[in-house]
């Protein structure tokens, strides 16, 4: 196994664990205020972890280069997130976190003609199997009174993924492209969140928008640093030369398969022979994408 690979799985449970909490934490809860305590506490989780482990990254050793590409991270980030979290607070995380994690197939199209990732038959194959899981999930969605195309949470989850694909592209850039130092560009990343979430919650307060209820929750806290984890884990995954952005993506996703029954356990999801049959499409395409290179 390649070491890049190690540092993928390893994000990949982060991740895991990152989605069960998150569910817990928007559930029926106001989205920007979530997002903005989560995000503060993985800021400064990490900025605690780099003193621990003697990473000096004070302001002074920041370039300007680390901190315009970093800050536009937070901004792609941020949007992906705002539309994820929108669908999540009333989508089943059986459906929501598997919209989600069809956005590899979407890295794999840009990757093509941008980085020159061309994929083999067989991955072309897999990437057929990841887009047939995501429609059988609109099967699965409307035996839950769910209409795939016209809900809008779905389409929130839809948006959220696409710009997750564009996140992944702009890392492989930072990271093997532009070769920036990882710790900093994450330092200057999160930091970058925790400004953009400060703003949308106060220009929605402003403007009057999305008064929902805000309850604070436990597992609030562990949002943001189960997070800051799995991207510190595959940020060194993927600074490694040559590692493919295209599968890196699609490994990291496999954390769908390990909230999928503890996800459906926890909050009582049903319908789940459905979705398990759409869950093995994306999974057999996955394996199909990761495996066959």
């Amino acid at each position: 196994m390649e070491n890049w690979t190690s540092w993928v799985l390893a994000s990949a449970v982060f991740l895991a664990l990152y989605d069960i909490v998150k569910k817990a934490s928007v559930n029926a809860n106001a989205v920007l205020p979530v997002l903005l305590a989560s995000t503060t506490f993985g800021f400064a989780a990490y900025s605690v972890g780099l003193l621990v482990t003697g990473h000096s990254c004070s302001p002074s050793e920041i370039s300007s280069t680390v901190l315009s590409l970093g800050l536009a991270k937070s901004v792609i980030v941020g949007t992906s997130w705002v539309f994820t979290f929108c669908a999540l607070r009333t989508l089943p995380i059986t459906i929501a976190t598997p919209i989600r994690a069809s956005s590899p197939a979407l890295v794999l199209l840009i990757a093509i003609p941008l980085y020159g990732e061309m994929p083999s038959v067989l991955q072309g194959i897999g990437m057929a199997a990841v887009f047939a899981g995501y429609f059988a999930f609109s099967w699965a969605g409307r035996h839950e009174g769910i209409d795939f195309f016209r809900n809008r949470a779905v389409w929130c989850a839809i948006a959220g993924a696409v710009f997750s694909a564009i996140s992944s592209i702009w890392d492989k850039y930072l990271f093997q492209v532009r070769a920036l130092p990882v710790e900093q560009v994450q330092l200057v990343f999160q930091a970058g969140l925790v400004a953009f979430y400060a703003l949308a919650l106060a220009a929605s307060r402003t403007l009057h928008l999305g008064r929902d209820a805000f309850e604070w929750r436990w597992t609030i806290p562990f949002v943001g640093i189960l997070l800051a984890g799995a991207d510190w884990l595959y940020f060194k995954g993927l600074a490694y030369p040559g590692a493919p952005i295209s599968a890196a993506s699609l490994m990291r996703r496999f954390s769908v398969v390990l909230t999928f029954l503890p996800g459906a356990r926890f909050f009582h999801e049903t319908n789940l022979v459905r979705k398990g049959i759409a869950l093995a499409s994306i999974v057999l395409g996955v394996a199909l994408l990761c495996l066959c290179r």
